[in-house]
C-alpha cells in the first residue's frame, strides 16, 4: 500500500488516516467482484445446484413460515427470486450475489470505521477475496449467505452505537438509539435463516463484560427494545414447530448432539481427535490455508495488544486524555475478538461430544477478517523496517496463494477433458476411483456441486422406458430428501420427486410434512394405487427392496447404471421399476 500524507479531522479517537483510493478501490472491488460471480453464474456455470440449495429450492414450491430443519427465510428468498426471473440456476443463486455484495460492503465500512483508517477498508476485501470459501459462499444460495449478511449488519450496527456513546463522552451530545434497534432487526432476520444469530447478543455482553466503552455502548434500555425485536422473531417458528411436533427443534438438537442416544464408539479418546482434526482442517482449507494461518497470528497480537492497551491506561492518571485514548484503541480489538472468537470457540469445544460441519463457524470470520485487516495494516506500515518486511512479504505471498486457489477451485472442471484420456483405460476396474486421476480424489466440487443434471437425465430415461412399457406417467421416487430435490429441480418440467426416507428406517425429514405416496384422494381411496415408479436407492439396498415388495404388485430388478461428467463416471445411480402401488407401510423411524 502506497504510503501517501494522511489527512485528519477532529482529534483523539475522531482522527481519521485518509487514503481516499483505497476506499473508492474497496468499493470497485467488492462491486466488481458481485459483476463477476454474476457473470460466473449465466455464462456456462460449471457448478449445478447442491443437494441442499435444491431442497430449499423446494422448499419455495411449498411457502410456510417453519420448516423440518430451518426457518422459512431461505425458501421466501428463493420464492422470490424464482417469481422475478423463473426457476433456473442463475436465478435461484442470483440473491446469494446480492447478500455477497452487502457483506463486502459492509466490511469494509466496519474496518474504515474501527480502525479510523482508509487503508483497512481495502485491506479487508483484499484479504477476504483471497478466501476460497468466501469465494464459492458469495455463489451458493445456502442459509449461510443470507446468516452472513445479517450477522454483519448486526455487527457493525453495535459498532456503531458504541461509537455514537463515545460521541457522549467527548462532544456531550445524546447518542441515538437507532443503531441498537437496527442491530436487532438485523439480528431478527437473521434468525429466519438461522438460529445461531442468537450469538450476536451474547457476544455484545462478552464484550461489554471485558471492556468499559463497549459495556457504555450496550447498557442502555434500549437494549433490551432490540433484544425483543430478536425474540420476536422466534414466534412464527415457535407456533409453527408446536403444530409440527417441535421438529425444527429436535433435529437442531440431534444435529447438535444434545438429544437421542449417543452413538458407541471403540475408543472416545480417538474419536475425538478426530473430530477437532476435522474441525480444524476443514476451518484451515476453507480459509486457503496459509490465510487461516494469518488469522491467527492476527488473532493472537490483537489480543496482546488488547491486554496492553489495557494495562497502560489503567496505571495512568484518572482523567488523563492518553489513559482514555488508549481505552478507546483497547475497545475495537475487545470489540472485534468479542466477534470472531466465541462462535469459533464454542463449535470448536462442541467436538468434544458430537462432530460439526465446516461451515458452522462461518459468521465468526466477518469481526475475524475485520481485525486482521487491522493487524496487517499496522504491520504492513510498522515503523520497524523488519517487521515492515516480514508483514509485506508474508501479506502478499498469502494473498497471491489464496488468489492462486480460488481461482484454481472455480475452474478445475477444464481438467476434466484431460483426466477423462487417463482414465479412459481403468473402465469398469476398481483402479477407476482410485487413481489420481479420478476427479473425486482432488476436486472438492465432484461430491457436492457436478454431475446432478446428467443424472437426473439418467432417471428421466428410465421414466420415459417405464411410461412406453405402461403406458401410464410414473412417479419418481428416492430414499433420500436431498436426492429427491436435486431431481426435481433437474428432470425435465420439475415434477414433485417424493421421498419414503423415513419408510426404509432412515431419519424423518421434511418430506414427511408434506402429503406422501399414502396420500388420498376425495373419495378416501388410496391416490397413487396401480401407479408405476421408478424408485433411485440411495440408502440401504436390502431394507429399501423389502419396504418395496410390500408396497408394489411387483418389482424389476435393481439396475445400476453410470451418470457421464465430461467423460468422467462421476456417479453412479442405482434404480429399480415398481409396477402396481398398493401403499407403503408406515413410518419405521422416529429419528431426527
Amino acid at each position: 500500500m502506497m504510503e501517501t500524507k494522511a489527512e485528519t479531522a477532529g482529534g483523539g479517537r475522531e482522527a481519521w488516516t485518509r487514503r481516499r483510493w483505497c476506499l473508492w478501490l474497496a468499493i470497485a472491488l467488492v462491486v466488481l467482484g458481485a459483476a463477476s460471480n454474476a457473470f460466473y453464474l449465466w455464462h456456462n456455470c460449471p457448478l449445478d445446484l447442491s443437494e441442499d440449495e435444491s431442497h430449499y429450492w423446494e422448499w419455495s414450491r411449498h411457502l410456510d413460515y417453519g420448516y423440518y430443519s430451518k426457518p422459512p427465510g431461505i425458501a421466501w428468498v428463493i420464492w422470490a427470486a424464482v417469481k422475478l426471473g423463473g426457476s433456473i440456476m442463475p436465478v435461484v443463486r442470483m440473491p446469494a450475489v446480492l447478500f455477497g455484495l452487502l457483506s463486502g460492503l459492509l466490511s469494509l465500512f466496519l474496518a474504515r470505521r474501527v480502525f479510523r483508517d482508509d487503508r483497512a477498508a481495502l485491506a479487508v476485501i483484499v484479504l477476504s477475496a483471497a478466501v476460497p470459501m468466501f469465494a464459492v459462499g458469495s455463489l451458493l444460495i445456502t442459509i449461510d449467505s443470507p446468516m452472513y449478511l445479517c450477522w454483519a449488519a448486526s455487527v457493525y450496527c453495535l459498532w456503531r452505537a458504541v461509537e455514537e456513546n463515545a460521541k457522549r463522552k467527548t462532544q456531550n451530545t445524546k447518542p441515538w438509539a437507532g443503531w441498537l434497534y437496527l442491530a436487532g432487526a438485523a439480528c431478527a432476520a437473521g434468525m429466519l435463516f438461522k438460529p445461531v444469530l442468537i450469538a450476536v447478543p451474547i457476544c455484545a455482553a462478552l464484550g461489554a463484560m471485558f471492556d468499559e466503552g463497549i459495556r457504555r455502548g450496550v447498557k442502555r434500555w434500549h437494549s433490551l427494545g432490540a433484544l425483543w425485536l430478536v425474540l420476536l422473531s422466534f414466534v412464527p417458528m415457535v407456533i409453527w414447530n408446536g403444530q409440527h411436533g417441535w421438529v425444527m427443534f429436535k433435529h437442531i438438537g440431534t444435529q447438535g448432539g444434545f438429544v437421542g442416544a449417543a452413538e458407541a464408539k471403540q475408543s472416545y479418546a480417538l474419536e475425538t481427535l478426530k473430530r477437532f482434526g476435522n474441525f480444524l482442517g476443514g476451518q484451515a482449507g476453507g480459509m486457503g490455508g496459509a490465510m487461516f494461518v494469518l488469522l491467527v497470528i492476527g488473532v493472537v497480537v490483537a489480543w496482546r495488544w488488547a491486554r496492553e492497551l489495557g494495562r497502560k491506561s489503567a496505571i495512568m492518571p484518572l482523567g488523563a486524555s492518553a489513559a482514555t485514548e488508549l481505552a478507546q484503541d483497547r475497545t475495537r480489538w475487545v470489540f472485534l475478538l468479542s466477534f470472531a472468537l466465541p462462535l469459533w470457540v464454542f463449535y470448536f469445544l462442541m467436538n468434544f461430544w458430537k462432530g460439526t460441519e465446516p461451515n458452522w463457524p462461518a459468521a465468526s470470520y466477518f469481526a475475524g477478517l475485520v481485525l486482521l485487516a487491522g493487524v496487517f495494516v499496522q504491520g504492513w506500515n510498522a515503523a520497524d523496517a523488519l517487521m515492515r518486511k516480514r508483514w509485506r512479504v508474508w501479506g502478499t505471498n498469502v494473498i497471491a496463494w489464496g488468489f492462486a486457489l480460488t481461482m484454481l477451485a472455480m475452474n478445475l472442471q477444464r481438467f476434466y477433458p484431460l483426466a477423462a484420456r487417463h482414465l479412459d483405460g481403468l473402465k469398469g476396474t476398481p483402479q477407476y476411483t482410485k487413481s489420481l486421476w479420478f476427479p473425486g480424489r482432488w476436486d472438492l466440487a465432484a461430491k457436492k456441486l457436478r454431475g446432478f443434471a446428467e443424472r437426473a437425465a439418467v432417471v428421466q430415461k428410465q421414466v420415459e422406458e417405464l411410461r412406453k412399457e405402461t403406458g401410464q406417467q410414473p412417479l419418481v421416487v428416492t430414499t433420500r430428501y436431498d436426492t429427491s430435490s436435486s431431481l426435481a429441480f433437474y428432470l425435465p418440467g420439475q415434477p414433485f420427486v417424493y421421498c419414503i426416507m423415513s419408510n426404509v428406517g432412515e431419519r424423518q425429514s421434511q418430506y414427511d410434512l408434506w402429503p406422501g405416496l399414502n396420500q388420498a384422494d376425495d373419495a378416501g381411496h388410496l391416490r397413487f394405487a396401480g401407479r408405476p415408479m421408478v424408485v433411485v436407492i440411495v440408502s440401504d439396498q436390502a431394507k429399501v427392496m423389502a419396504v418395496l415388495r410390500s408396497a408394489f404388485e411387483r418389482v424389476g430388478p435393481v439396475e445400476r447404471m453410470p451418470a457421464w461428467y465430461h467423460g468422467i463416471l462421476l456417479r453412479e445411480v442405482s434404480m429399480v421399476k415398481a409396477y402396481g402401488f398398493r401403499g407403503l407401510p408406515e413410518t419405521t423411524s422416529s429419528s431426527y
